[in-house]
């Protein structure tokens, strides 16, 4: 299916073309048309084969939205002109279900995204999550930019509630800017009358080179969500950095200093009224573990 414009008696008039012929074609109406427009999205009707896997995972049509539907057996965009709660939400399940790769939206082709994990994954994160450890010992060597801006391209695939973009991230990505930070946080007066001078250990991070921050601004009614988000984002950042071979150390310690600091939030950009729930400094770890823990935690099992 493509999305056909034409001038007819001096005006734009906007089709969906069924097929080669031009024969099987209907005009989109206002909605269908700005819809199309705003989401980009396009199926190629030579690899669709109607089977509506999209239209049952959209969740603007599961939440009574009227967003995807199958017309003459091809995948149409209609009727939410907008993106909003019964409109696209931005988060691709159409493309990414679409089996024969058909569908693309919001200028994202299936070429474009990465395809299934192999089944060696169900070994190989289990390992990981038991191989991490806090690192306190970090090399004295900064991380490549290539690999801070791969663990970033991955990281921002967390999930949020209602697929909201409101979530924000900011990095530190070299040793001299993280002394500028300890600057800005113990230069604070707020901050000064608890440490004096620059003691690079005062934020707990084990003069880590880099540090990686989620914010977001937090409201009364979605408090519980936001920080929720928060804290998916610093996990996901943190087994990334350590499936790189990085050394992390989670600190909330450390985000509660930088909040009561005007000066390091206006060096790291965060404006004002967003709150931080946690922050993980990372680098090249000094040691290498040879192998995993064990731990084990209290389960309740309802059968």
């Amino acid at each position: 299916m493509d999305l056909v414009c034409a001038k007819i008696g001096g005006v734009h008039v906007a089709y969906v073309d069924f097929g080669k012929s031009g024969k099987e074609r209907r005009r989109l109406t206002k909605r269908e048309r700005k819809m199309i427009e705003t989401a980009k999205f396009k199926v190629d009707y030579e690899k669709c084969i109607g089977c509506g896997k999209c239209l049952e995972v959209c969740p603007g049509n599961m939440v009574g939205g009227n967003v995807l539907r199958l017309d003459n057996g091809i995948a149409v965009m209609v009727d939410q002109g907008k993106f909003g709660w019964k409109g696209c939400w931005k988060c691709q399940h159409c493309l990414a279900v679409c089996p024969e790769g058909a569908i693309s939206v919001l200028g994202i082709s299936p070429e474009e995204v990465t395809g299934k994990p192999t089944i060696a994954i169900k070994d190989e994160l289990p390992k990981l999550i038991a191989y991490r450890r806090t690192c306190r010992a970090f090399k004295k060597t900064d991380v490549s930019k290539d690999v801070i801006d791969e663990i970033l391209k991955s990281v921002s695939g967390v999930p949020t509630g209602g697929n909201n973009f409101s979530l924000e991230f900011c990095v530190v990505e070299t040793r001299d800017k993280m002394r500028e930070l300890y600057r800005a946080v113990f230069g604070d007066p707020v901050q000064k009358s608890m440490f004096d001078g620059e003691d690079l250990s005062a934020l707990r991070l084990y003069d880590a080179p880099h540090l990686f921050i989620t914010h977001k601004a937090v409201g009364d009614r979605f408090q519980d969500g936001a920080l929720t988000e928060m804290g998916l984002a610093t996990a996901y950042f943190e087994l990334l950095a350590n499936a790189f071979g990085l050394g992390t150390v989670i600190s909330t310690y450390s985000a509660e200093m930088i909040s009561a600091s005007k000066r390091a939030k206006e060096f790291l950009g965060i404006p004002d009224s967003h709150k931080l729930l946690t922050v993980i400094g990372f680098g090249y770890p000094k040691f290498e573990y040879a192998r995993g823990v064990k731990k084990s935690k209290k389960i309740n099992r309802i059968r």
